[in-house]
């Protein structure tokens, strides 16, 4: 198991690590605003919520343990100043199989730090942990995650309708995904992301 103080995993201009104590101002500040919540499976957060989410996630092991959800800090490479973060699960039935959400802060969208992020942890994820099969979940009206998804070269597999129940309504979700064997064989697309990414826990 890795030691979640030395986890580290860079991709042009980001590096993603654990999500410390430290991060508490920032990561509340952007967690707190409703259009950031807009399309994830969260509410906004008070900060309360914020460092009762840190200190529990603190207690995960990088990687996760099959069935776990861990939260990993979204950190500019260059200053370590936190941009956002990002979420890692893998599937209890088979732990080959990982799924992930990304949430960036307001301030650092449309510059294309999601997209680094996403392919950070698409590299981590086939060729550090060697999961066969990684996927995503977006909201069809985020089309912001829709460009981004697509823009690193996952398929769209599935339009769910009504798949999930949030902010007071039934939401339709598309599912993307990517194999082992498609991350090898990839060709790295140049659009930088837009908005905000994958639903995060």
């Amino acid at each position: 198991m890795m030691d979640m103080p030395r986890f580290s995993v860079s991709y042009g201009r980001i590096r993603l690590r654990p999500l410390l104590p430290t991060d508490h101002p920032s990561f509340a500040t952007y967690r707190a605003d409703p259009q950031v919540a807009r399309y994830q499976g969260f509410a906004p957060y008070t900060a309360a919520d914020a460092a009762a989410f840190i200190e529990a996630n603190a207690q995960t092991p990088i990687p996760p343990e099959p069935g776990q959800w861990v939260q990993l800090a979204l950190t500019r490479a260059a200053d370590g100043v936190l941009l956002g973060d990002c979420a890692l699960h893998r599937q209890a039935a088979e732990p080959r199989f990982g799924e992930f959400g990304i949430t960036l802060a307001p301030a650092w969208q449309g510059q294309g730090y999601a997209r680094e992020a996403v392919l950070a942890l698409l590299g981590y994820c086939f060729e550090e942990l060697v999961l066969h099969r990684v996927l995503a979940l977006t909201d069809v009206r985020n089309q912001g995650c829709v460009h981004l998804l697509e823009s690193v070269g996952m398929r769209r597999e599935a339009h769910f309708q009504h798949n999930g129940w949030y902010k007071g309504e039934w939401c339709d979700e598309l599912q993307y995904a990517l194999l082992a064997t498609e991350w090898a064989q990839r060709s790295t697309p140049a659009s930088p992301d837009e908005k905000i990414g994958a639903p995060n826990p």
